[in-house]
């Protein structure tokens, strides 16, 4: 069995960072400190609030796993980790899967791309995508997505 890291990595992490899932091994060295505290459930599935075990350092997390393959983490302060914990109100940056895949645009990482032009997670996100806004367009689901716009329209006539 392997020792628990003692040295973490949360200081070299932007307020706002990307960690790839897998590849590099990033994920593994951020995440050996990290520790799961509570989970947004519900509609947000993607969401949640971790705590470095080596630094006390909270972030809040969106793992988005479909487009990007990438946790998103923002650095919180302690009132913001707090008011998590006691009162479930959560900043709103990665509260919707549309914020979450903004994210990643905002930060410069590109989306994956698919060779099935209607492969089962790009459906599931067109789904949660208008879950939250049923009028959305093909033209904003393509931009989201990184994808051309009628690709965009082939997705959402699977929806």
């Amino acid at each position: 069995m392997t020792e628990p890291a003692n040295t973490c990595c949360c200081s070299s992490l932007s307020d706002l960072a990307a960690v790839p899932m897998g590849g590099y091994a990033l994920d593994e060295r951020v995440f050996a400190t990290i520790e799961n505290v509570r989970d947004h459930g519900g509609d947000a599935w993607w969401l949640y609030l971790s705590r470095c075990r080596v630094c006390g350092q909270d972030w809040m997390i969106a793992q988005e796993e479909r487009i990007f393959d990438e946790h998103f983490l923002r650095r919180l302060d302690a009132d913001e980790a707090t008011r998590i914990l006691t009162e479930n109100e959560w900043p709103s940056e990665f509260l919707t899967y549309e914020q979450v895949l903004e994210t990643g645009h905002a930060l410069g990482v590109r989306p994956c791309v698919f060779l099935d032009q209607t492969d089962g997670s790009l459906v599931w996100t067109v789904e949660d995508l208008k879950k939250t806004r049923p009028d959305i367009s093909a033209q904003r689901i393509a931009q989201l997505l990184g994808v051309p716009v009628g690709q965009a329209e082939r997705i959402l006539a699977k929806t």
